[in-house]
């Protein structure tokens, strides 16, 4: 599976596990606009990236190179919100975020046709 990432406004939301529009990251609920304008609450309101894995791979980079990123969902850490200060920020840290998990899928990718080789040697 292919690993998504967009720039989002995250709001802090109360809990609600009926909500499936709902984000949950480290015992915090989010809901996500792909609109910098729309700011319901904007001191509950921040610029972030959003990631959903595709791979363990891609977890294990984001953990290595954005250590503050929070994951979530609690049961199955499949995503991962990265704040940041402001909107031009987060468009740019999308960019930087989709080259890393490309580059981190190549060397996965490598690494396993390497094993495979090793294997019929």
């Amino acid at each position: 599976m292919k690993a998504q990432v967009k720039a989002v406004m995250a709001t802090q939301v109360p809990p609600d596990d009926d909500d499936e529009s709902l984000h949950e990251f480290f015992l915090y609920w989010y809901f996500f606009t792909e609109d910098p304008q729309e700011r319901e609450d904007p001191r509950r309101t921040r610029p972030a990236v959003w990631v959903r894995f595709g791979e363990v791979s891609h977890l294990k980079a984001i953990q290595f190179h954005y250590p503050d990123a929070r994951l979530g969902p609690s049961s199955s850490y499949t995503e991962a919100l990265i704040f940041t200060e402001t909107w031009d920020t987060a468009k740019q840290l999308v960019e930087n975020v989709s080259a890393l998990l490309i580059q981190e899928q190549e060397e996965t990718i490598g690494e396993i046709i390497e094993e495979d080789t090793l294997e019929d040697i």
